[in-house]
C-alpha cells in the first residue's frame, strides 16, 4: 500500500513538473506584440533602433525580438528601458540592411535569447569601466584623479572620461598631457563665462576660478543591447567669497553592443542636460573654445595627427567649421596605423551645425557654440546636447556620414500590442 501511494505521489509530481515546464515554455515563447519598422530615406544598416512600449508591465523585462521571414527566424536580443514617468523603450540593434522605404515586421517575445557577450558596468574604485564583452571601452572617472607630481595639483579633477580605448586595444584619449594639462580625455566646460555678475571659467581650471566636477551616480544599467551610466556633476564658481555651483548637468553615457566578432569601431553616445543650480543665469559671452571636448592620445604630434570634417576640412583649413561631425586620428610614430575617434553631433543641439575647433598644432578639438557669439543657459531652460561617438582602429571611416545619418534621421517604428487570448 505504501509503495503504491509512493509511486502515485511520484507520479503526480513528475505531470505537475512537466505541466510548469510547458507552462514556462509557453510564457518564454508567446508572442507580446509586433514592431513595425520602416526605412526613410537613410538604410538602416547594424545599428540601434527603438520604439515606444504602451504603459503595461512586461513581466521580468527580458525579451526578445524574432524576425519570421528569416531563414532561421533569428532570435534578435532585445532590451527594455526604463524612463520613470515616460513610457519605456524597447531597444535592438537591426541586423543587416533594411533599404529606404522598405518595412520589415519583427516579433515581440518574452524571454532572453543567448548573447556571445553583454555591455557591462564594472567600479573600479575611481572609475566605472565600461565594458563590451571583455573588451574595456571607456573609464568615467568620478574619483578626484590627483596630477602627477611634476604638474600643478589644482590640475587635478573628476568628471572625464579616459581611457577610450579602440577594439584592436589602442588607447585615443590623454591624461593631463603636459602642454596642455587642463585637457583630459573627454570632458565638456565652458571658458569665458560670467556668473552673478562675475567673470569665471571652468575650462582653465589652473585658474582657480571654476572647475567641473563629479557630484553623484545616478543610475547605470547593463545589458545585451547597451551599458548606460549615467551621472551627475557639478560646475562649480570659486570666484565669490565661497563655492557656489553654477550649474549642475546629468551626463548618460550609453555604449552600444556590437554584432562583429571584430568590430572596426566601438559606438557610445552621451546626452548632457545642464541647468542653473540657482536663480542666477550663466552667460557665456563669444569665445572661440569651449564645449564637449576631446583630447587625442599621448604623442600624437602635428605631424603625425588628421582631423577631418563632414565638409571635407582638415586641420588646416577646418577650424571653426559648422560640421555635422569631426574625426581626429593619430599615431605615436610614422611606422604605426592611425586609430581615431569621430564625435557625431545632434541635429537638435543648440546652433546646430555647431563650429568645431581645430587646434592648430595639439590634438584636440572641441564642438563651440559660443563661437557663434553670446547665450546663455537661464533658469529653467536647461540646455540639452546629445553626441554620438565612434571610436575606430585605422584612419576615418569611409562610412561615417552614412552613420550620421541613421543617427540624425532614425526609421519610422511602431508597436501593436498582442490580442489577448480568451481562456
Amino acid at each position: 500500500m505504501y509503495r503504491i501511494q509512493r509511486l502515485t505521489g511520484l507520479l503526480f509530481l513528475t505531470i505537475s513538473f512537466a505541466c510548469f515546464t510547458s507552462a514556462v515554455k509557453a510564457v518564454e515563447k508567446s508572442t507580446l506584440g509586433k514592431v513595425r519598422i520602416t526605412a526613410g530615406q537613410t538604410p538602416v544598416q547594424n545599428q540601434p533602433v527603438s520604439v515606444e512600449l504602451p504603459e503595461i508591465d512586461f513581466a521580468g523585462d527580458a525579451v526578445h525580438l524574432v524576425d519570421q521571414k528569416s531563414e532561421n527566424k533569428t532570435a534578435i536580443p532585445a532590451q527594455i528601458e526604463k524612463r520613470g514617468s515616460q513610457p519605456d523603450r524597447l531597444w535592438w540593434i537591426y541586423r543587416g540592411t533594411l533599404a529606404p522605404g522598405e518595412t520589415r515586421v519583427l516579433e515581440l517575445k518574452a524571454g532572453a535569447v543567448p548573447q556571445a557577450q553583454e555591455v557591462t558596468i564594472k567600479d573600479t574604485g575611481t572609475a566605472y569601466q565600461i565594458r563590451v564583452g571583455k573588451h574595456e571601452v571607456l573609464d568615467y572617472n568620478y574619483k578626484h584623479i590627483p596630477a602627477p607630481k611634476d604638474l600643478h595639483p589644482l590640475y587635478g579633477r573628476s568628471a572625464h572620461i579616459h581611457p577610450i580605448v579602440t577594439p584592436h586595444g589602442k588607447i585615443v584619449s590623454d591624461e593631463f598631457p603636459p602642454d596642455h594639462a587642463h585637457q583630459s580625455g573627454q570632458f565638456l566646460a565652458y571658458t569665458k563665462c560670467i556668473f552673478e555678475g562675475r567673470p569665471t571659467n571652468f575650462w582653465e581650471i589652473k585658474s582657480n576660478k571654476g572647475r567641473v566636477r563629479f557630484h553623484k551616480l545616478l543610475s547605470k544599467q547593463s545589458g545585451p543591447v547597451f551599458g548606460e551610466l549615467q551621472v551627475e556633476q557639478e560646475f562649480v564658481d570659486l570666484t565669490g567669497p565661497a563655492e557656489k555651483v553654477a550649474l549642475r548637468e546629468i551626463w548618460t553615457i550609453r555604449v552600444w553592443n556590437q554584432l562583429e566578432k571584430n568590430p572596426a569601431y566601438w559606438m557610445y553616445d552621451i546626452t548632457s542636460e545642464a541647468r542653473c543650480a540657482t536663480d542666477s543665469p550663466l552667460i557665456l559671452p563669444e569665445y572661440h573654445y569651449g564645449g564637449m571636448a576631446i583630447r587625442g592620445g599621448r604623442g600624437w604630434t602635428k605631424e603625425n595627427c588628421r582631423f577631418l570634417t563632414s565638409n571635407g576640412k582638415t586641420r588646416e583649413n577646418g577650424n571653426h567649421d559648422r560640421s555635422r561631425w569631426c574625426d581626429i586620428s593619430g599615431r605615436k610614430a610614422a611606422d604605426e596605423s592611425f586609430s581615431g575617434f569621430t564625435i557625431l553631433s545632434d541635429p537638435g543641439n543648440f546652433r546646430f551645425p555647431e563650429p568645431v575647433r581645430i587646434h592648430p598644432s595639439m590634438p584636440y578639438m572641441v564642438f563651440t557654440p559660443s563661437a557663434l557669439g553670446d547665450w546663455k543657459i537661464e533658469p529653467g531652460s536647461p540646455n540639452i546636447s546629445r553626441y554620438r561617438f565612434l571610436v575606430h582602429d585605422g584612419p576615418a571611416l569611409s562610412g561615417t556620414d552614412h552613420i550620421w545619418q541613421s543617427y540624425a534621421h532614425p526609421p519610422e517604428v511602431a508597436f501593436t500590442l498582442a490580442a489577448k487570448t480568451k481562456n
